[in-house]
């Protein structure tokens, strides 16, 4: 969705660095930026399952004002969602987060 799409919806952005660490083909990392460029969230899937099982938050993405489980819980989703893409290739992916509201 463009930004003037997402004009009124409660939500923030969020940026996806997808990143292929072990050079095989496979997106293994993902590194979640603000649109200020801090550190929201690193997601790493050092097992090639294919799912992160490794991911730490950095900051409150749920907007509740606190660092717990539900801004895992919700990094965790948006991770599992991009990792089940077939089209991901490393770059940098603009996500509009409804369920999110820096804190």
């Amino acid at each position: 969705m463009s930004e003037a799409e997402n004009e009124g919806k409660q939500g923030v952005y969020v940026y996806a660095n997808l990143i292929d660490a072990n050079g095989d083909g496979k997106i293994d990392m993902i590194s979640f930026v603000d649109p200020n460029g801090r550190a929201v969230a690193l997601a790493v899937d050092n097992d090639h399952t294919g799912l992160a099982n490794n991911i730490h938050v950095f900051q409150d993405v749920t907007g509740d004002g606190k660092l717990d489980g539900e801004d895992v819980r919700l990094i965790r989703k948006l991770t599992n969602e991009l990792y089940r893409r077939t089209d991901l290739v490393e770059g940098q992916l603009e996500l509009f987060v409804e369920e999110a509201a820096y804190g």
